[in-house]
């Protein structure tokens, strides 16, 4: 009986099973509410501290590799080069890792000068597939400031062909036009549908009047078979209907890119030594479960 349960949770939800496991939230409720009656299936605490769950980066690679789809090919254009686990790029502090971009003997500010870290996670997940009929990602990070910084927390197929099916949340471009109060999280892939809740300033940002760069703030995403919600500091700002099409299930992600050359992108370079090093810094990572 032990072994036949552990096979049955593996299989996809049907519907009917899901309608009993979760309804879908009212947009005005706080993502606490939200997530009421889930369990964590996933608390990573990250620093040096007695009683954190990931205090080395020994620790950290029993859940996370340094590198996801893209290997350790350069993609967007983009000025940094990603390294595997080491001391400088992966900093511990007592209750935070830094995703630290550095400038390596010989680097500068030119395509590739760049070092820097990203974590991707063992684990794959996807509502109705990976043994669960919802999730909710939640990561409390401190992001950089200055040009040139692209710090994201994102969900992404592991395994390919992608077909661009991608959450992001947050996303921020420090660039000519958007810097450190700027909020995007965007939805991407053929399974995309419309927003039915936004609190969008335009139709790129949302700008609270927040430096979120100031301080630590928590970056919630509730994901269903039907939909995905972006929640900020516990309020909802913006959810949209999409189904994830992709071939594999969903890595979750979070990266300090540097640095672009791409053209729809103006002005994301950084723009002097001076701004290194700077970190992405991660207090923690949860994933809930219903």
């Amino acid at each position: 009986m032990r072994t036949l349960t552990k096979w049955w949770i593996l299989l996809p939800v049907s519907a009917s099973l899901y309608a009993q496991a979760f309804s879908d939230p009212p947009v005005s409720a706080p993502y606490r509410d939200a997530i009421k009656g889930f369990k964590l299936a996933r608390n990573y605490t990250f620093g040096e501290s007695r009683g954190n769950t990931v205090r080395s980066l020994d620790e950290l690679s029993d859940a996370f590799v340094p590198y996801g789809i893209a290997g350790k090919n350069v993609i967007n254009q983009e000025w940094e080069r990603y390294q595997p686990f080491n001391e400088r790029n992966f900093v511990f502090r007592p209750n935070a890792l830094d995703l630290t971009a550095t400038i390596p003997e010989g680097g500068g500010l030119v395509a590739g000068g760049i070092h820097s870290g990203q974590i991707w996670s063992k684990e794959v997940f996807q509502p109705g597939v990976t043994g669960y009929a919802v999730y909710g990602f939640e990561i409390r990070m401190k992001i950089p400031r200055g040009p040139g910084m692209w710090p994201a927390f994102w969900l992404y197929a592991k395994e390919g062909p992608s077909d661009a099916s991608e959450i992001d949340h947050p996303e921020f471009f420090i660039m000519k036009y958007q810097d450190q109060f700027d909020w995007t999280g965007y939805t991407h892939g053929p399974g995309m549908g419309s927003d039915f809740y936004s609190l969008k300033t335009n139709k790129f940002v949302w700008r609270p009047g927040v430096d979120f760069s100031a301080d630590y703030h928590d970056y919630e995403t509730l994901w269903t078979p039907d939909a995905v919600y972006k929640y900020v500091d516990g309020k909802l700002v913006l959810a949209t209907k999409f189904k994830w099409t992709a071939t594999g299930a969903a890595q979750m992600g979070a990266n300090l890119a540097v640095g672009t050359d791409s053209k729809g992108l103006i002005g994301l370079q950084p723009d002097s030594l001076s701004q290194f090093p700077s970190a992405l810094s991660i207090e923690h990572i949860k994933v809930w479960a219903k």
